[in-house]
This record gives C-alpha cells, structure tokens and sequence, in this order.
C-alpha cells in the first residue's frame, strides 16, 4: 500500500504461497507413496524369506522321503520365486537405483540345480550332494534376503528423511505466512485509520501528518497545493442517489491517482472535496497540473447514466515553514474564485509577498 491507497501485491509473498502449495501437494504424494512402497517391502522381504525356508524344507523332505509333500514345497518354492522376480523391482528408488538389478537369478539357478537333484532316486551320494547343493542355495538365498532388508531400510530412511525436512520447511513456511498474517491485518487496521474506506486515498488526519513531515523537509520545496472540489455534486446525489455519488468519488480518485507522481500526495479532505500536495513542484507546475486533472476529470463518463463530471480547483504554492491551515485557505480562496467564475475552471493565488521563501 502507497501514499495514495495502491495496494501492491508481494511477488515474493506470491511465490512463497506458490512454492508452500507445491510443497504440501509433494509432501501428500511422498506419504501416498512411502505407503505403497511400505507394502511392497514386506512382501518381497517375505518372499525372500520363504524362498529361503522353503529351500531348506524340500532338503528335509526328500531325506525323510515324502515325495507328495516334496512336490508340494517345490511348487510353493517356484511360486515363490517368480512372484519375487516380479515385485523385487518395487523396492528400487528412483534415480538412487538406476539401472540396478536386484533380482535373484543366482538363487533360481542354484534351486533349479537343485530341483533336477530333487527328482532322482535316493542313494548315498545323492544325499551329500543335494545336502551341499541345497546349503549353497539356503546361503545364496540368506544373502539375497539380508541385502533386500537393507535396501529397504536405507529406502525407509531416506523417504522419512526426505518427509520429516518436507514437514519441517512446510512448517517454516506456515510459521512465516502467520506472522505475514499478523503484519497485514496490523497494517490494514493501520489502512483503516490512516485511509479514506471509499476510495481508498489518505483521509484529512493522515494528510495532515505527511504534510507537517514533507513541509520541514527542505527537499520537499518549491512544493505546491491543489483543493479540488466536484461541481455540483449534491445534486447528482439528489438526482441519481448515494450510490452512483460514491461511484463519481470513487472514479474521479482513479483517474486523478493515473495522472499524477508516486511521490504526489492526494487526500479526500471531506465529501467531495480532495487535496493535493505536490513536492518539488513551483506554481507555474501546480497549475499546469491542475489544468491536466481538470481536463481529465471532464472527460468522465459515468454510464449507464450518461454522467459528465466537472471540478474546479484552487492552487497554490507552499512556504517553507508554512502552516496546512495558511496554505489551505489561500487555495481555498481561488477554488471559490473558480466557483464564482462558472466552475469547471482553474484558479491560482500566489503566496502573499510579504514572505520571503527561505
């Protein structure tokens, strides 16, 4: 918000908002995803684990001869194994896994080693072979098993760190938005007192506080003063109502605020009536720019009416040193000379010579 009621929205305060959103929408994706990924550990840790088992178990059975049984685990084992060969691709992150391959092929070619043993008659030599054979792929299996449990620890570790730094940066951000919270409804309480609620420009108290500030400035000098006052305005409020008159008040504040300086400070003094103070301007300047509003408040059209608006004004030039009430009635003074001459005019009344500009 300037001097003359613009509200700037904050690019960086935008972008922060932005930037919170995407965080709490990533934040949201990560947790549905640890969650997806969380199912799919387990079930490839269990299938390693009864590969493993398995393996073990078809050893014993063949010793104690129960072939049905023997054919059962066999089954169970291939079942097993290809189920793991299609999910142990779930447990590999994004770009920390690429191009790795974590499937068992050397647990499937140690068991169907094994498996071939499995199927010939019992003897004495078989038993030590398929003893060794079925040892070799227990461990083989044992070390695929270990190896999945520590992807998916490091897995688990990486995703909630990445989610507890998500949590807490959403958190600062949140935390910062509050006090930004805190600062604007400061300062729009602040806009309440020091801003005219209708148009939005400087009431008569605030204008009053920056014109002690600019006057005991000396770069502020040669400064002139404009009273600008709406021809009449209680008849088109009698006319058409209270509502199309603070519609005329809110767009003369509009077009005068497009036509004049940043560093210009325009105020609504009371009703129809504005003021403007005009720094490191003479009286030559201060009517010219009078000229201008009074030319481009003429052009107003107020539709659906057909409205035309007029103002008069009354300028002069401020000096160093001088009283508001000094300078205000002195302009006030010609915008009634602009009255009296026809309205919808320029007036201009110089400081008395008298007082010396110091």
């Amino acid at each position: 918000m300037d001097v003359n009621g613009k509200f700037r929205v904050s690019r960086r305060l935008f972008n922060k908002l932005l930037f919170l959103t995407f965080l709490i929408i990533l934040t949201g994706l990560l947790f549905f995803y640890e969650s997806v990924k969380e199912k799919h550990y387990a079930e490839v840790i269990n299938l390693s684990g009864r590969v493993r088992g398995g393996i073990q178990r078809a050893a014993k059975l063949y010793y104690a001869g129960d072939a049905k049984t023997l054919k059962v685990v066999v089954h169970e084992v291939d079942k097993d194994l290809n189920r793991l060969f299609q999910s142990v691709d779930y447990i590999k992150l994004p770009l920390v896994d690429l191009g790795k391959d974590y499937r068992p092929y050397e647990v499937r070619k140690c068991w169907n080693n094994l498996k071939v043993l499995l199927d010939l008659p019992q003897s004495e030599d078989l038993k030590e072979k398929i003893l060794n054979q079925s040892e070799k792929c227990w461990y083989i299996a044992d070390k695929f098993t270990c190896m999945y449990e520590r992807i998916v620890s490091r897995n688990l570790f990486i995703l909630n760190s990445f989610y507890v730094f998500l949590l807490i940066l959403s958190s600062l951000i949140i935390f910062y938005f509050a006090k930004v919270i805190l600062v604007d409804v400061r300062r729009y309480l602040e806009r309440r007192a020091n801003f005219d609620p209708l148009t939005g420009i400087l009431n008569r108290s605030s204008f009053q506080e920056l014109y002690k500030r600019l006057s005991s400035t000396r770069f502020s000098y040669p400064m002139g003063f404009i009273v600008i006052d709406l021809d009449d305005f209680k008849k088109i409020n009698d006319t058409y109502g209270h509502i199309v008159g603070d519609k005329v008040l809110q767009k003369v504040t509009k077009v005068v605020r497009k036509h004049i300086r940043r560093t210009d400070i325009f105020a609504r003094w009371g009703g129809e009536e504005f003021v403007l103070l005009l720094p490191q301007t003479d009286l030559e300047g201060t009517r010219k720019v009078a000229e201008k509003l009074r030319r481009a408040l003429e052009e107003i059209e107020i539709p659906p009416y057909g409205l035309k608006i007029t103002a008069s004004f009354g300028a002069t030039e401020v000096l160093p040193g001088e009283e508001l009430k000094e300078v205000f009635e002195r302009a006030d003074r010609a915008l009634y000379r602009a009255k009296e001459l026809g309205k919808n005019r320029v007036e201009v009344e110089p400081p008395p010579t008298g007082k010396k500009k110091k």
